[in-house]
């Protein structure tokens, strides 16, 4: 979480009850007493703010995850579950969580290990379950680690990675796709894909095999810079993959939820929601003129994270996002990061230049997709559209925080003048 500044000029009822829940030090205690907990510091990991109607968020209390939920609007889809700790406020321990009603079942082994074993078709002994990552009522991430022994054969280690999904139809989806992905992209060497080993509907959970290879960011993070055009690369192999979603992934209808949800922040935030606003009004007049290039297979939130780097090529993980889109929409979320991140640097007083970063990583899309200068207007374009997003999220994790007005601003900036 970003370092919390002066508070927005909200509404009283609504700025108290919001406050409140974003706080760990102040929600730690309470919590604690509600739930029956031994006193430990406490901290934000996440949150979602959507002003008028909900504030999720998840703390860590000790070694205890608990989702806080805050209802706006009257709203409880809570279903009587949790425990109130607030007017309008309920509390759930990882792992329960209303809207993932298979995870807590995922996290024993017990129960797992039978079930992922029957969907491998081979004997599964399961020694490990830890959390990868968890948006509350959203998706869980577990990594699985244990042995397995097909009928005959030598006991073989196995990491696993369980995506458990909160519709059973995305799961599916999400399976089936990659199922057909993952043997295309097995002739390649430029681009290798997680594969998807097992699909259980009554949870529901995805499973792929793990992979190997060093997280793009990290390298990043390191100053390494090598990777950044073999993701280039990967991605571009990426955007020639066959069409196997049919999302349609419309930047118009994208455009106009920009507005609403800066309208609505505009009520409880005037700086950040006028902003935010003005950009995405911006944005529609900036759009690049040119013919759209075709819709092609696109990741959907390509990222330095999405990518691990091996010896010769680039892994891309999680497809939950791909659907069909233009492909300068991955290129420019994926220079939005590195200029989101050199941002998020400049405001910890560690400053540092993204541009090299991104020259690189264009010209190794460039080179690979045979892409010209209107392909890359094109990208900037879809940076600031990538940018602005990314504003709009900053806020609702940490409405306090001054890195959602920066944002916005690079995004403005992209919109109005050159790079």
């Amino acid at each position: 979480m970003t370092s919390v500044v002066s508070a927005p000029p909200v509404s009283c009822d609504e700025e108290t009850r919001v406050d409140l829940v974003l706080r760990g030090g102040r929600m730690g205690p309470l919590l604690a007493e509600r739930l029956g907990l031994a006193p430990a510091s406490s901290h934000v990991l996440d949150a979602k703010y959507e002003p008028g109607a909900s504030c999720t968020v998840l703390h860590q209390l000790g070694s205890e995850l608990i989702t806080v939920r805050l209802s706006l609007d009257g709203d409880d889809p809570s279903d009587g579950r949790g425990v109130v700790v607030a007017p309008d406020t309920r509390a759930f321990r990882f792992p329960d969580d209303p809207s993932l009603g298979g995870l807590a079942a995922a996290m024993d082994p017990l129960w797992l290990g039978p079930r992922l074993g029957d969907a491998l078709g081979t004997d599964l002994r399961i020694h490990g379950i830890s959390f990868v990552r968890y948006r509350p009522a959203k998706r869980a991430t577990l990594r699985v680690e244990g042995w397995s022994r097909s009928a005959g054969g030598p006991r073989v280690r196995r990491v696993l990675f369980a995506k458990i999904y909160h519709r059973a139809t995305k799961a599916a989806a999400v399976y089936d796709e990659a199922c057909r992905l993952v043997p295309w992209a097995e002739a390649r060497e430029d681009l290798a894909l997680a594969p998807a080993v097992a699909f259980l509907a009554d949870v529901p959970m995805v499973v792929h095999e793990g992979v190997t290879g060093t997280p793009l960011d990290e390298l990043l993070r390191r100053g390494e810079q090598s990777g950044v055009t073999r993701a280039g690369a990967a991605l571009a192999g990426l955007h020639r993959a066959p069409l196997v979603s049919a999302r349609e992934r419309s930047i118009d209808a994208e455009l106009a939820r920009f507005g609403r949800r800066a309208a609505a922040i505009e009520r409880v935030a005037p700086t950040v929601g006028e902003q935010l606003g003005t950009v995405a009004t911006a944005l529609v007049a900036a759009r690049p003129t040119v013919e759209p290039a075709p819709s092609s297979l696109v990741h959907g939130d390509c990222k330095p994270s999405q990518f691990l780097i091996g010896a010769t090529g680039a892994t891309l993980l999680d497809l939950d996002h791909c659907g069909l889109a233009e492909p300068a929409s991955d290129v420019g979320t994926f220079l939005a990061t590195i200029r989101q991140q050199a941002l998020r640097g400049a405001l910890a007083g560690r400053p540092g230049d993204p541009l090299p970063a991104e020259q690189r990583f264009l010209d190794a899309y460039r080179a690979a997709a045979d892409a010209d200068d209107r392909f890359v207007m094109s990208a900037r374009w879809y940076q600031a559209v990538a940018l602005c997003r990314k504003a709009l999220r900053a806020f609702a994790r940490s409405p306090r925080s001054p890195l959602a007005l920066a944002l916005g601003a690079e995004a403005a900036r992209l919109t109005l003048e050159d790079p």
